[in-house]
């Protein structure tokens, strides 16, 4: 074997070794059946998570494979009703239309989301706000039992106009405030941004990227679907965004939501209040609850105990269907979560012996250009992680090809490159909204800018 081989075989080997396969989650789950601590984990679910009177279903995943699935009364091919996971799945379009730049940032005031109805509430309040459940408006569809609406369908908020969820009551907005109507109002700027329905923006940019075919999501003004509950999902494609988020937005080798967004999501950003006997959710993030202030572990939380748990320094995710018609559905929630945090989390704490997530590879990141909005000239910074060819190119607003800046090979590096507002003629393009996207390899990204002339 000659020494070029040799070297080639080593860093093969090397790579492997740095960076573990990352989950295909388009394709079916694969099964880990020799995983070392099986009966311990069996013995634990059977004893602590079987004996719950509503459990219907217990899943274990780690290292993007099934170590543990458990059904009772169920089986994995039983839909329900994920109810506040829900808000989760939300978050998660929210971040891939602000990666695309086909929202704004949410730090935007509110008025940038939502048709102009003269509510000056707008210009204080942001999107950020009610993705933290910050908004300050006051719940005035929340009905006094879960399933009213299913009876008095006047109290479900899906039901309601853009208008009319904002203007509900409403206070300076900053604390946190579990609040349905308002939340739902995170769907309807999905809706006005990219002019799809949350059902449809999926079915387009996250659901067959997690194995996930047409599910059923009910849906109220204008076809809106309820950005709060009512997307209904098999455990194991529930727990497939928990996976996502695991690996940083990547789904095989396509990143379909970025790693700034899932960062951004599972911080802190407000403290609940919440704090009792069995543990607590202290903390709220985009959608996401945090049992403390760094996020070191977050949960996706729906009515009776519908839980998606992400534990990065376990490379571990946790999954759990409930019956939400069961005794003491509030109870069941809270034991099951501090079982799962108590009981069946620390079974992995011997086999995480380097104590931190090992991270997807990034391959490429694409900067925010500078100056934006910009006159005559701006500078579009990105990094590659990895020779490979490059394509950096410019749309317009209807996604017709403005000009290609960039067709070639480059080596891994922080790089550089500037526009000056022309077409592929050399004409000066007029003012107006327009984006620019890298592909590299597998992997691309687009980011939104303004010319101002």
């Amino acid at each position: 074997m000659n020494s070029k081989l040799r070297i080639l075989i080593f860093a093969i080997l090397l790579l492997q070794v740095t960076y573990p396969q990352i989950t295909d989650l388009s394709e079916e789950w694969e099964t880990n059946m020799s995983f070392e601590l099986a009966d311990e984990l069996e013995n634990v679910v059977a004893t602590q998570i079987a004996t719950l009177p509503n459990t219907l279903g217990f899943i274990v995943i780690h290292k993007g494979k099934i170590v543990s699935e458990n059904y009772y009364g169920s089986d994995l091919e039983t839909s329900i009703n994920i109810w506040s996971v829900t808000k989760s799945f939300i978050s998660a379009l929210v971040g891939q239309a602000v990666d695309m730049g086909m929202i704004n940032d949410p730090d935007s005031t509110a008025s940038n989301f939502f048709p102009d109805y003269g509510i000056g509430y707008l210009d204080t309040l942001t999107l950020h706000n009610i993705l933290t459940m910050s908004s300050g408006y006051a719940d005035q569809f929340y009905p006094t039992d879960p399933f009213t609406f299913f009876f008095d369908p006047s109290q479900w908020w899906a039901l309601n106009s853009t208008e009319i969820l904002l203007s509900m009551p409403y206070a300076y907005p900053g604390e946190f405030y579990y609040n349905n109507s308002a939340c739902h109002l995170n769907a309807h700027a999905l809706f006005y941004g990219t002019d799809m329905t949350p059902s449809e923006f999926a079915g387009e940019y996250l659901f067959p990227h997690l194995g996930i075919d047409d599910p059923v999501w009910e849906s109220g003004y204008l076809d809106i679907n309820d950005g709060s509950a009512m997307l209904n999902l098999t455990l194991r494609e529930m727990v497939k965004l928990g996976q996502l988020y695991l690996q940083d937005g990547y789904s095989g080798e396509t990143q379909i939501l970025s790693q700034e967004w899932i960062e951004r999501s599972t911080q802190s950003h407000v403290e609940t209040g919440i704090d009792d006997e069995y543990g607590d959710l202290s903390d709220y993030g985009y959608l996401w609850w945090l049992i403390d202030d760094v996020g070191s572990v977050y949960t996706a939380q729906g009515l009776g105990g519908q839980i998606i748990a992400v534990f990065p320094e376990y490379d571990l995710v946790i999954g759990a269907h409930s019956d939400v018609f069961g005794d003491d559905i509030s109870d069941h929630s809270t034991v099951l979560n501090y079982r799962i945090l108590e009981q069946i989390a620390p079974i992995f704490d011997d086999l995480a012996s380097n104590k931190h997530h090992v991270t997807v590879p990034r391959k490429i990141s694409l900067e925010q250009n500078y100056p934006n909005p910009f006159n005559s000239k701006t500078k579009i910074e990105y990094s590659l992680y990895e020779m490979t060819t490059v394509e950096i190119t410019v749309y317009d607003i209807g996604g017709k090809l403005i000009k290609s800046l960039l067709s070639e090979v480059q080596s891994a590096g922080s790089k550089v490159i500037s526009w000056n507002g022309t077409n592929k003629f050399g004409e000066f393009v007029p003012s107006g909204t327009y984006f620019y996207r890298i592909e590299a390899g597998l992997h691309s990204q687009t980011r939104k800018m303004i010319i101002i002339k």
